[in-house]
């Protein structure tokens, strides 16, 4: 006769173990979903500072404060989960300046919805491991509670309460009673009030603008009605028109770059890509026409050479954000420019995993980089102010770096934002090719030989199309320049330019080998 697996002594074995793990499970649920539900973070988003909140509402809604409308749009996420964005101060001088910051920022939402999501996540995670964590407490304190009781308590505890079954029942009715009356006296009062105030409506953001045209993006956004609405319909007006006229400019770039594709180099067999960029200046509206590039050149690597800010600020994360949204599938190499000043950009380029030159030898697909950030601080419309050392010290000391290394080992690329901090190295010739920013416009590639050695200087134009500091509009201020450069074995074996044209048009420069 086959023997059982379920047998009774086998059951009162597991079903202590059982309810334990029930029993975690159940507290470890409410107590994470009920933190989650009521947990909120401060951080940086677009030009503001923000209260992010989750909600089980299946929206993201924006609280713009009192005086512009309340706006949601569907959230698409799992189990009807939402975000609450409670915008908040910022450091813009006026209500134009900071519509304007927002509808150009809203243009290229990638980086600042990524981060959101993050945040989320975060706090997602950090509540369902206390929650885990109070669920292991509650199932420690039931194991200890009924091994501090003993077997012999238990079956007399079980004794008593079968011969007073009865007793037991009707003592659980007065209780169920009074659960139900002090849950009554909780919620009923507030839903015998009547309202004070009729509750929100939504309506499209196209029947409150109906004489201008959305993309889809636009047109699932809902605005909350009231005097809000209807009092700041110009300003609403203003922000859609900038955000407009954003898409369609940065839209075509992008556009455009597959029509120049076939003049645009892609890499070859053995060969390594990277792109270049430098000088952005807040201007997120080029990171889908460079990162178009990149695709099309088929680049692995994106080389940074800085001042992706203009003052360092930490509203500004929204332009680091967005780089690390753009070119997710490529390492990144970095250093700061001198408007990138203050710590903050930097430690924002290691939270996206940038590798942010420091001064020591770094490999990163097979390229040896050397670099550093600037030491120069330099605010929006603010004089240079010194750092820890000049870029004279820094070059010196780059060189040093860059000339100690041996010749199975050198360095191929220099990185820097400003050229005056390679110029050591270049005229002791322990470089390959150096690199930088900082002046807004093309020079080089320029190649000399030094002990024999080639060696190639070349500063790359402004990516954001900066005249200035300030790059962030809907239109260039200047031409965009991104720089495409193949690599061979490690070693730089050529240059070609893109540029995107204050006419919108895309430019694409004669391939330029270097020599090995």
């Amino acid at each position: 006769m086959p023997r059982r697996l379920l047998t009774r002594q086998r059951l009162r074995r597991v079903a202590p173990w059982a309810g334990l793990v029930a029993l975690w499970f159940a507290v470890s649920l409410v107590v994470g979903l009920l933190s989650f539900a009521n947990d909120s973070e401060r951080v940086t988003i677009g030009a503001h500072a923000a209260q992010v909140s989750p909600t089980f509402d299946g929206h993201v809604t924006l609280d713009l404060g009192a005086v512009l409308p309340r706006l949601r749009l569907d959230a698409n996420l799992p189990v009807d989960l939402g975000v609450n964005l409670d915008v908040q101060e910022t450091d813009a001088d006026n209500l134009s300046d900071l519509l304007t910051r927002d509808a150009l920022i809203a243009s290229q939402p990638d980086g600042e919805i990524a981060r959101i999501r993050e945040v989320v996540q975060e706090m997602a995670v950090d509540n369902a491991v206390a929650g885990a964590g109070s669920g292991l407490l509650a199932a420690v304190l039931v194991a200890t509670l009924w091994a501090m009781v003993g077997p012999r308590r238990r079956r007399e505890l079980f004794v008593l309460l079968h011969s007073a079954e009865r007793r037991v029942q009707h003592r659980a009715v007065v209780v169920l009673v009074a659960l139900l009356i002090t849950v009554a006296s909780v919620i009923g009062p507030g839903q015998m009030r009547q309202a004070q105030a009729p509750p929100t409506e939504w309506r499209p953001l196209g029947d409150l603008l109906p004489e201008l045209t959305f993309d889809d993006r636009l047109k699932n956004v809902e605005v909350a009605t009231g005097f809000s609405t209807t009092g700041g319909i110009g300003v609403i007006r203003t922000a859609v028109e900038t955000y407009e006229r954003s898409t369609d400019f940065y839209g075509q770039l992008r556009d455009r770059v597959s029509r120049v594709g076939g003049r645009i180099r892609a890499a070859g067999e053995g060969e390594t890509v990277a792109l270049l960029v430098s000088d952005r200046h807040d201007n997120i509206g080029m990171d889908p026409f460079a990162a178009e590039v990149a695709k099309v050149a088929g680049a692995k690597v994106l080389i940074d050479a800085g001042d992706d800010t203009s003052s360092g600020q930490s509203w500004e994360a929204f332009s680091i954000n967005s780089l690390a949204q753009h070119f997710r599938d490529l390492k990144v190499v970095a250093v700061a420019g001198n408007h990138d000043s203050g710590g903050f950009v930097e430690e924002a380029m290691r939270r996206n995993k940038f590798t942010v030159l420091d001064g020591e030898p770094v490999e990163v697909e097979g390229i040896r980089f050397l670099g550093d950030s600037d030491p120069t601080r330099t605010g929006l419309g603010s004089a240079d102010t010194p750092g820890d050392e000049t870029t004279a010290e820094q070059s010196a000391r780059l060189a040093d770096v860059a000339c100690a290394q041996s010749e199975d080992e050198p360095i191929s690329t220099m990185l820097v934002h400003d050229p005056s901090s390679y110029q050591d190295t270049a005229n002791r010739g322990c470089a390959s090719l150096l690199l930088s920013g900082h002046l807004h416009r093309q020079v080089g590639p320029d190649t000399r030989t030094v002990e024999g050695r080639p060696v190639t200087t070349y500063t790359n134009g402004t990516t954001g199309g900066a005249a200035y500091a300030f790059a962030l509009g809907y239109t260039l201020r200047r031409p965009g320049v991104v720089t495409l450069i193949t690599y061979s074995e490690g070693r730089p074996a050529g240059l070609q330019t893109v540029t995107a044209e204050l006419t919108g048009e895309v430019t694409v420069g004669t391939y330029r080998p270097l020599p090995s």
